[in-house]
């Protein structure tokens, strides 16, 4: 987890990103970009590709230096190194040497500085891997896992560290339907939970509708904020109940209009 996996944890409150640019080179991949997000919030973020989301969240995982402009969280200078950050990354992040039980309960012992863990510790594992039905899965390596039940590894993983922040990059895009759902609802259980700001990548509309509680349109290359909108379904009630709520279409083909438009 390198980096992500980081020194201290300090309570936090909203963050602001006050006319951010990142440039790689000579290309700009984030131009102007202000945005504040308020703590204990899901952010799901749209848009097209090379608008610079998965650009966004390297920045506030610390792996990647802005060019311009001002990160402040309460108020003062933004230190990613001072917060423990749970990333899910497309790719799932696991290593084929290390079993479900071992990447997790390594990644906690790296985050909190300790060679062995309590018995507290294990039993709140133990707990995230039942919430996230993997409990069969302990002993198992990536290679021995479909895709959805790395990607629920991966996710138990970042819970398990107890993060400031977590970042999820797409993590549902390459499973199929049903598991999606599964994996969906599992997230957003386990999340309800142990609320924390979360930036959850998507391409996906209706994932973004069923999950954000906050919706963040990005677009342009550089990419930039076009803005930001509360979910129009609001934050209660059961994912299912969302998906057949009487305006989850509407909602669904204004923020695809929206997306268009630009």
């Amino acid at each position: 987890m390198g980096k992500m996996l980081s020194v201290m944890s300090i309570s936090i409150d909203s963050l602001a990103f006050k006319n951010v640019s990142v440039a790689v080179g000579e290309q700009v991949i984030l131009k102007e970009l202000t945005l504040t997000l308020d703590a204990g919030k899901i952010y799901t973020i749209l848009g097209p590709s090379g608008t610079g989301k998965s650009t966004l969240l390297r920045v506030v995982a610390g792996l990647q230096n802005i060019a311009a402009g001002e990160i402040e969280l309460a108020g003062q200078p933004y230190k990613a190194s001072h917060h423990l950050i749970g990333l899910v990354p497309q790719n799932y992040g696991l290593l084929p040497w290390q079993t479900a039980w071992q990447a997790v309960t390594m990644a906690v012992k790296i985050s909190q500085k300790k060679k062995r863990l309590s018995s507290d510790d294990l039993a709140e594992i133990d707990r995230l891997f039942s919430a996230m039905e993997i409990s069969e899965l302990k002993q198992a390596y990536p290679n021995q896992m479909s895709g959805g039940q790395q990607q629920r590894v991966s996710i138990t993983r970042a819970f398990a560290i107890k993060g400031d922040f977590l970042l999820m990059d797409e993590p549902f895009s390459s499973l199929d339907a049903f598991t999606r759902e599964k994996a969906q609802s599992l997230f957003r259980e386990t999340w309800q939970r142990d609320p924390k700001t979360t930036l959850f990548i998507t391409h996906d509309i209706e994932e973004a509708l069923l999950l954000g509680q906050k919706i963040i349109l990005m677009t342009g290359q550089p990419g930039q904020i076009l803005t930001v909108v509360d979910n129009p379904l609001g934050c209660e009630g059961e994912l299912v109940e969302r998906r057949e709520h009487p305006d989850f279409y509407l909602a669904v083909q204004t923020l695809r209009r929206e997306l268009a438009s630009r």
